[in-house]
């Protein structure tokens, strides 16, 4: 008797007093889905999450701050992995894989690296190290007018129509007003996305647990010469560049991502 597989829905838990927002479905081994700055869950995962859980329970939460999930006071890798880990503990999960796109593959190793025995293998989406800023520069940017201007700098250098663009093979290809939700959101996720590197401390380390770099081929933004960079310092990381896509390969390229993933996973 085939088993019944769980469609995606999205519910509202309390975590540590504060709402998150998370989509849950499927069965099989659990798949956390880490969501890109650009926006939430939905718009990062839905193209890819009803096929991902044929095989995997997967659960793809609103980061904090993002889409329906309320925010954090203080904004950083070290909050969000202790939300994130709330949430499985809420949920009863004990061990999953872990996929992070763009600032979501941040927010995963951070994951990894304070909950190594949560974590059975981490899938790094075209991102993955983040700048720490030096302790002179932070001083520098805590004055209002420079730290105003820095930010409107790095919103326009992540978030600006120009970026998007390049960032993507066809961006006529994307769902429905992408681009338009994406500047909607741009203050406030350039803000949390700033924040969480703002309030780093030291570098990332590299996972004790096995890596997998899963690469839109053609992206602008995060090029696969930054992949090939991040596999340096991770010799054992595979290297899975899908052809055809760019930042979000999920979202150009589903079937390839979905494919792309259960053979490496699966072999």
């Amino acid at each position: 008797m085939t088993e019944r597989i769980h469609p995606m829905q999205p519910q509202d838990l309390d975590v540590a007093g504060r709402r998150v927002h998370v989509w849950k479905g499927g069965n099989g081994p659990g798949l956390l889905l880490l969501h890109a700055a650009w926006g939430d869950a939905e718009m990062s995962w839905s193209r890819v999450w009803d096929q991902l859980s044929r095989t995997f329970t997967v659960i793809a939460p609103d980061l904090p701050g993002f889409g329906r999930s309320a925010g954090l006071p203080r904004p950083s890798l070290p909050a969000l992995a202790t939300t994130l880990k709330g949430l499985l503990d809420l949920l009863h999960m004990d061990r999953v894989l872990v996929v992070g796109n763009s600032f979501g593959a941040g927010v995963a190793i951070q994951f990894a690296n304070e909950h190594v025995r949560s974590v059975a293998q981490v899938v790094l989406v075209n991102g993955g190290y983040m700048p720490v800023i030096p302790g002179a520069m932070k001083k520098l940017l805590s004055l209002s007018v420079l730290n105003a201007a820095f930010r409107s700098l790095i919103r326009k250098l992540t978030f600006s129509p120009a970026v998007l663009n390049r960032s993507f093979v066809n961006p006529s290809q994307l769902p429905a007003g992408f681009f338009e939700n994406v500047q909607l959101n741009a203050p406030a996720y350039s803000r949390i996305s700033f924040d969480a590197i703002m309030n780093m401390t030291e570098p990332l380390a590299t996972p004790v647990v096995p890596v997998l770099l899963l690469w839109g081929a053609q992206d602008g933004l995060a090029t696969l010469k930054q992949a090939h960079a991040i596999q340096k310092r991770m010799p054992a990381a595979k290297l899975v560049a899908i052809e055809g896509a760019g930042h979000m390969p999920q979202v150009e390229r589903p079937e390839k991502f979905v494919a792309a993933m259960k053979k490496v996973l699966e072999g």
